[in-house]
């Protein structure tokens, strides 16, 4: 008898025990330190990977490529920004390959060399401002080619050459007009202010309902001083478009992926319209650090046709895949550190 009681005890003790351990796995971790860590331990791996492939593209190709040398350097300056130490061995040859690209191939005054890619000169510019480049002869040349493509209205028509990192007026527009605010010198500073007008009333009056396209949108007012009331109501509409997974998709007919869901977080957190500490940012964090594979890298499928020679950057998955896998992997990082708080 006194044995049977013993058992129905152990079997209840160790019941209660798993229903516990249960519960609390279930719950996931709670400590922030914890969710710090996590998000620093991936962005340190992804960056890692970043340097080494972005180092190969520009020995093969001598190209300071949007998806790898140009983000990567936004990249270094967010984490630089939070406060994360890390070794940047690339960071010279990434400045020597972006200057290059706009000398050799963002200069429309050389006519055998330009080539007419709108999105090259703004991304470039981008990238070099947050190596702390200063203005110089090749970003004035180039900051006249982006002011000459400007339309009455304010904004610029894209090529829809590669998409998604080539496609969408509303993203051509607020690179363009961000590359301009940042690199044009002061004698042309009245022209550049009605054109950040111009190109505000544009983008406010825009209706995208593509994701790209609305990230865009909201990061855009925000480089040109959209109020706060409209910048909320692009914003909403951004998150409205996160999947139950956490994440985004380019199209409505995709699945979640890196590239939209960093993109979309990046721009959540750059416009203020979303906090950090918010269930949507957080659900979106979740699905990033969820989904990173154990290269360090977020693996995408390119829906985009080739339009050049295969480059073989050693960037997972070492194939046609690996472009539109590096430029992900960028949006991510620079979500995840987004995230983080400032260097105090």
């Amino acid at each position: 008898m006194n044995r049977s009681i013993l058992s129905v005890i152990l079997i209840i003790s160790c019941t209660c025990m798993l229903f516990s351990s249960l519960v609390s796995w279930k719950a996931g971790p709670t400590d922030p330190e914890t969710n710090t860590m996590a998000i620093q331990v991936s962005i340190t791996k992804a960056f890692s990977l970043l340097q080494t492939s972005g180092a190969v593209m520009i020995g093969k190709s001598r190209c300071a490529s949007c998806h790898h040398s140009t983000m990567t350097a936004m990249v270094a300056a967010a984490l630089t920004k939070k406060g994360i130490e890390f070794l940047d061995t690339t960071a010279q040859m990434r400045e020597m390959a972006m200057v290059g690209t706009l000398d050799f191939v963002c200069n429309p005054n050389l006519n055998n060399q330009f080539v007419s890619a709108k999105f090259l000169s703004p991304y470039v510019l981008l990238g070099l401002h947050a190596q702390n480049h200063p203005a110089d002869f090749s970003t004035d040349i180039a900051v006249d080619y982006l002011i000459s493509q400007a339309l009455p209205d304010g904004s610029f028509k894209a090529e829809f050459a590669r998409v998604p990192l080539e496609s969408g007026d509303i993203h051509l527009t607020a690179l363009s007009i961000r590359a301009i605010d940042l690199y044009a010198s002061a004698a042309k500073k009245t022209k550049v202010q009605q054109l950040l007008r111009q190109s505000r009333q544009w983008l406010e009056n825009q209706h995208p309902s593509m994701q790209q396209e609305l990230a865009f949108q909201l990061m855009g007012m925000e480089w040109c001083g959209s109020n706060t009331a409209s910048k909320e109501a692009v914003g909403q509409k951004l998150v409205a478009m996160q999947n139950k997974d956490g994440g985004w998709s380019q199209l409505p007919t995709m699945n979640s992926d890196a590239y939209a869901t960093g993109q979309a977080l990046y721009a959540l957190a750059e416009s203020g319209t979303t906090t950090i500490a918010g269930e949507v940012y957080q659900k979106g964090v979740d699905y990033l650090v969820r989904t990173q594979d154990k290269s360090g890298a977020w693996l995408l499928v390119t829906r985009s046709n080739p339009i050049q020679p295969f480059v073989n950057t050693e960037f997972p998955p070492y194939d046609d895949n690996q472009f539109i896998s590096a430029a992900g992997t960028n949006w991510a990082v620079l979500a995840l550190a987004a995230a983080l708080p400032d260097k105090k």
